[in-house]
């Protein structure tokens, strides 16, 4: 039987281990910077930054702000993931560029949503937001619409009710 190769998906970089030769895959980390007021916190998401994990600072001032890529058939299926590395302090908010959506529905604490899942400009941190929430989006689509969805939504506070925010 051949023997066929492994390949890691781009946003990886992998590594061989030389005492085992097994591959293995780690994901981009990209640590944020507190920008001192509202506005972006940096330029716009880049396709290949697919995979990375940014974490997001305690934010001194102003409702800070990152946006995703423009809708297009070479993003779909990009992922982006923001975790929280203190208490926010202030918000921090992901936006669809130009009128793309993010599918989005904060949780509860109960096992259910705050409301249904609908499409949002903007899904984010509160600033009450503490160290470990986090928010992955992924691009599914190139419909504005639902264009992007926002999952695996971890609120670090008691009842993971609160930290998260969708606008």
């Amino acid at each position: 039987m051949p023997r066929v190769q492994e390949r890691a998906p781009a946003e990886f970089t992998n590594t061989v281990d030389i005492t085992s030769g097994k591959l293995s895959y780690r994901r981009p980390v990209v640590a944020l910077v507190d920008q001192a007021g509202a506005g972006a916190i940096r330029t716009a998401l880049l396709v290949t930054e697919s995979g990375t994990i940014f974490t997001v600072p305690e934010l001194t001032s102003g409702t800070q702000t990152i946006t995703l890529p423009a809708l297009a058939a070479a993003v779909v299926g990009c992922t982006y993931t923001f975790v929280m590395v203190d208490t926010a302090d202030q918000d921090f908010n992901i936006l669809g560029a130009d009128s793309d959506k993010i599918l989005a529905a904060v949780p509860k604490g109960d096992g259910d949503h705050k409301a249904a899942w609908s499409a949002q400009d903007s899904i984010g941190f509160d600033a009450n937001a503490i160290l470990g929430s986090s928010i992955s989006v992924t691009c599914i689509s190139t419909t504005a619409a639902i264009g992007w969805r926002a999952h695996d939504l971890i609120d670090g506070l008691a009842a993971n009710t609160g930290g998260l925010n969708v606008a």
